[in-house]
C-alpha cells in the first residue's frame, strides 16, 4: 500500500506544471552559462615569441635574385581578444607572423608590416588584434650573388721526428668552392679552410673533411642563407723528409794535383738543412756544387756557386749559394821552356806543321818531384781529330815523361798549319 501511495505521489509531480517550470529554468540557467563563458564573454590574451614567416620569398628569390640577408626580430608578441573558446585553444607556436615579399623587387633596408595567420580550426572572425609589438619588421633585402674561392688548409696534427708537413702544398679536390647568397655576406669571405688533425705522420697521406670559411681577422662566419656547392672537401697531406745534407766540389786530379793528398777543400757553409720525398733524401748524402779540373787552377779563388737541389726538395735552411775556395798543399810549380812541339791523329792524306818553335809551360808536381824534372822530359801534342785544313789553332795535351805525379798547368794551344800530302 505504502509502494502504491508513492507512485501515485511521483505520478503527481511529473504532471505538475510547477514541476516542469523548475526544470525549464535550471536547464535554460546551465545553457546560459555555458553559452556566456563560452560564447558571450570576451577575453584578451597575450602571445609571446609568434614566429616570423615570409610569403613569396621562394618566388622574390627565383624572378628578382633577392633573398633576405638579415631581419630585425625573429619573434613577434601579439595581444589578441575574443570568447573564451576561441581564444584557450591558441597557443604561440599556433599562430605565424606573415610578411608578405611579394612586391619586393630592389634590395635595400625597409621596414614591412605582417599579418597573422591562425590555424584553420580557430574562426578569425571571432579574434580581433588588439596589439602587436612591434608593429612592423625591419628586413635587409639582398641580392644574390656568386663567388668562388679556393680552399686551403692547416695541419693540425703531429709528425714523426724527421718528417715536416708544409700546408700549403696540400691538394685539394675540388680546389675550389661556388658560394651563393647575399652579396654583402659573401663580400666577408676571405679564406675557405680545411683543417686536418693526424698524429705521429710519416707518409703522404688524404683525408676527407668539412671546410670553415674565415673573414680577413681569421674569425669563424656562420651564414644561414649561404649555400656552396659542395660541404666537404677531400685532402691530399704530402709528408717530407728531413735531412742535414752536405755540401761539396768534385775534384778531377791533374796539373800534378790529386786531390785525396794535395787538395783542402773549403766551403761556407759545410751543410744545409732540406726536406723532400723520404725515397729521394735517402739516397741523398751530398750536393756537388761544380766540377773542378785542378789542371786549370795554380791557386783556387774563393768563389761562390748556387746550391742546386734535385727535383722536389727544398732548402729548409734557407741558403741559396755556397763558397768554395781550395788550398794547394805538398806542391811546388816551375816554367819550362819546351821545345818539343808535335801532332797527334793528323787526317788521312794531309801533312801538319807546328808553326809555334816553342812553349812556356808551368809544370806542378810534389815539392821533392819537380828539382828532378828538366824541359828534356816535357812534350805538347796537339790533337788534330777536328782540325780544319789550313791554318788553325788547336788545343794541346802536354805530357811529363817519367813523372806520373807532375802535370802541366793551364792550357797550352799551338798554330797548325794542316795541308794535303803533296
Amino acid at each position: 500500500m505504502q509502494n502504491k501511495s508513492r507512485f501515485r505521489s511521483i505520478g503527481r509531480l511529473r504532471d505538475s506544471r510547477l514541476f516542469w517550470a523548475v526544470i525549464s529554468l535550471c536547464a535554460a540557467l546551465f545553457i546560459w552559462i555555458y553559452y556566456t563563458s563560452n560564447y558571450g564573454v570576451t577575453q584578451t590574451r597575450v602571445f609571446y615569441g609568434v614566429e616570423v614567416t615570409f610569403l613569396g620569398q621562394d618566388a622574390m628569390r627565383d624572378s628578382q635574385s633577392l633573398v633576405v640577408s638579415n631581419q630585425d626580430v625573429n619573434t613577434v608578441n601579439v595581444t589578441l581578444r575574443g570568447t573564451r573558446r576561441d581564444i584557450t585553444r591558441l597557443t604561440s607556436d599556433d599562430i605565424k607572423a606573415v610578411v608578405n615579399l611579394t612586391n619586393v623587387t630592389m634590395a635595400g633596408y625597409r621596414t614591412m608590416s605582417y599579418s597573422l595567420s591562425y590555424p584553420t580550426t580557430v574562426n578569425q572572425s571571432a579574434i580581433q588584434e588588439a596589439a602587436k609589438s612591434p608593429s612592423t619588421i625591419g628586413l635587409q633585402i639582398s641580392k644574390l650573388s656568386t663567388r668562388s674561392m679556393p680552399v686551403t688548409g692547416v695541419f693540425e696534427g703531429t709528425t714523426v721526428e724527421g718528417y715536416m708537413i708544409d700546408s700549403t702544398e696540400m691538394v685539394f679536390d675540388p680546389a675550389n668552392v661556388t658560394f651563393m647568397g647575399p652579396e654583402e655576406e659573401l663580400e666577408q669571405i676571405s679564406s675557405v679552410q680545411v683543417n686536418v688533425a693526424r698524429d705521429d705522420v710519416n707518409a703522404t697521406f688524404s683525408a676527407t673533411g668539412n671546410y670553415v670559411l674565415l673573414d680577413e681577422e681569421g674569425k669563424t662566419l656562420e651564414f644561414d642563407d649561404v649555400t656552396a656547392d659542395t660541404d666537404s672537401v677531400s685532402v691530399t697531406v704530402p709528408v717530407s723528409a728531413i735531412k742535414e745534407v752536405a755540401l761539396d766540389v768534385t775534384l778531377q786530379d791533374g796539373g800534378g794535383a790529386r786531390a785525396e793528398d794535395n787538395v783542402v777543400k773549403h766551403i761556407e757553409p759545410q751543410t744545409i738543412t732540406v726536406a723532400g720525398d723520404a725515397a729521394t733524401l735517402d739516397g741523398l748524402n751530398s750536393i756537388s756544387l761544380a766540377n773542378i779540373n785542378l789542371a786549370d787552377y795554380m791557386t783556387f779563388p774563393e768563389t761562390s756557386y748556387n746550391i742546386v737541389l734535385p727535383n722536389g726538395v727544398e732548402c729548409l735552411s734557407g741558403e741559396t749559394s755556397a763558397t768554395v775556395s781550395l788550398e794547394f798543399v805538398g806542391l811546388a810549380s816551375d816554367m819550362f821552356i819546351v821545345t818539343n812541339l808535335s801532332a797527334a791523329n793528323v787526317p788521312d792524306g794531309y801533312e801538319a806543321s807546328i808553326l809555334d818553335l816553342n812553349k812556356v809551360v808551368t809544370v806542378r808536381a810534389p815539392v821533392d818531384v819537380l828539382p828532378k824534372i828538366t824541359a828534356n822530359n816535357i812534350r805538347v801534342v796537339a790533337d788534330l781529330t777536328d782540325a780544319a785544313p789550313g791554318r788553325s789553332r788547336v788545343s794541346t795535351t802536354v805530357y811529363v815523361d817519367g813523372y806520373e805525379n807532375a802535370g802541366a798547368v793551364g792550357s797550352y794551344p799551338v798554330y797548325v798549319q794542316l795541308e794535303e800530302d803533296k
